[in-house]
């Protein structure tokens, strides 16, 4: 399920009131109580010590609390609750924790009726994929639009040094373009301790056509470098500095028809699921709580 864009202006009403409100949002007229909330990040945490309890997990945690009530009224309105099929996956995924002991944990509720609102979640998103299947046509289709956006383009492979100031970034592209190593003016320059363990070049490679569309500038720095070339200038973002590096220039191969058409055919119903929740949002009374 992709990323809804309804959500966050609610979760800035919801960072806006009192904390200690119980009521934290209703959903055309169902309450999500912060006892909810408090509860999914207990037994987070419960699992994973290491993750914090933060306003952004909150957040998060209400977010999906939101979407997933309702997804899950619809569900019920729709009746796919009173399904067989519904009903058989509840039953054996109660059997199956009452058979382990895991019911017997002390967040059991609390992860039982997450558990529930996700099912009621995939009994939704089949409902859908059934009324509104996928067709060979619509996979060809999107298959030919595919393959001419990327036919005789190029893919780079980028590595990226992050620094703390402009000066540094300068003095990395100077040494980059003096032929020292990636990995030597990484470790010298960079400010990301992780990109210096892992060497700070993916495996991945990028679509130049992506960064066109996706970052501009970005695209605007690179897209006339060839293997082991070096942005000229840094690109700044936010507080710090970015430093490119080409560490691969190639074609892209677009793969056949047959090897394509599953992921698209995934990513098309994914798409026309997702259109649907969004559209429940939209239609949604959501109302933070004063």
């Amino acid at each position: 399920m992709k990323k809804n864009h309804l959500i966050p202006a609610l979760l800035l009403a919801l960072a806006s009131g009192s904390l200690s409100a119980k009521t934290l949002v209703t959903v055309n007229g169902q309450a999500i109580d912060s006892s909810v909330i408090d509860a999914q990040v207990k037994a987070i945490r419960a699992e994973n010590g290491q993750i914090q309890d933060t306003p952004a997990l909150r957040r998060n945690l209400t977010e999906r609390q939101v979407i997933a009530t309702v997804v899950g009224q619809e569900a019920k309105r729709l009746k796919l609750d009173q399904s067989a099929e519904y009903k058989q996956a509840l039953q054996q995924a109660r059997a199956a924790a009452d058979k382990s002991g895991v019911a017997k944990k002390a967040n059991f509720k609390t992860e039982w009726a997450v558990f529930e609102g996700d099912l009621l979640g995939q009994a939704y998103a089949a409902h859908i994929a059934k009324q509104n299947p996928v067709q060979e046509k619509d996979v060809k289709a999107a298959y030919d639009d595919f393959s001419k956006f990327y036919k005789g383009s190029q893919e780079v492979q980028l590595g990226e040094i992050v620094t703390a100031n402009s000066a540094d970034a300068e003095k990395a592209i100077a040494a980059l373009k003096a032929k020292k190593s990636f990995k030597s003016v990484l470790n010298q320059y960079s400010v990301d301790e992780q990109a210096k363990k892992a060497g700070g070049i993916p495996n991945a490679y990028v679509p130049l056509k992506d960064l066109q569309q996706s970052a501009p500038p970005l695209y605007d720095a690179v897209k006339d470098l060839k293997k082991g070339g070096v942005t000229a200038k840094p690109l700044q973002n936010g507080n710090v500095y970015g430093v490119f590096y080409v560490n691969d220039r190639r074609n892209i191969t677009v793969p056949t028809y047959e090897q394509a058409k599953n992921d698209i055919g995934r990513d098309l119903q994914a798409a026309r699921i997702d259109a649907s929740i969004q559209s429940l949002l939209q239609k949604a009374n959501i109302k933070p709580a004063k």
